[in-house]
């Protein structure tokens, strides 16, 4: 099952607004794509030379389509994904957008 486009729409605006322009030379907010499932990424530019010259890339969120409403999961430190059970599905991405830069959560 295809993502919406309406909806992938509203999630690429959501992770462009993240950052400031005037530093996405340093840190950017992603998503990709796979299946049904949006992964949100947090991506660093590299830091130290040894390290080599690749972007880092940290899952920070996942958005779910059931095929009519959205589930927000959150990565545990083994990126093995959690259902937020406090937080209901959603007809749209954005109100699970929202909650992800709610102060207190553990997305950030």
């Amino acid at each position: 099952m295809a993502v919406p486009d309406i909806h992938l729409r509203q999630i690429t605006n959501w992770c462009e607004q993240r950052i400031p322009e005037h530093a996405r030379d340093q840190v950017r907010v992603e998503h990709t794509v796979r299946g049904s499932n949006v992964t949100i990424l947090e991506v660093r530019a590299p830091w130290r030379e040894d390290f080599g010259p690749d972007w880092t890339r940290r899952p920070i969120a996942q958005l779910r389509h059931d095929g009519t409403r959205w589930w927000l999961y959150w990565p545990d430190r083994n990126t093995r994904w959690h259902l937020l059970e406090d937080v209901p599905a959603e007809t749209t991405p954005a109100p699970l957008l929202d909650v992800i830069d709610e102060p207190g959560r553990a997305f950030w």
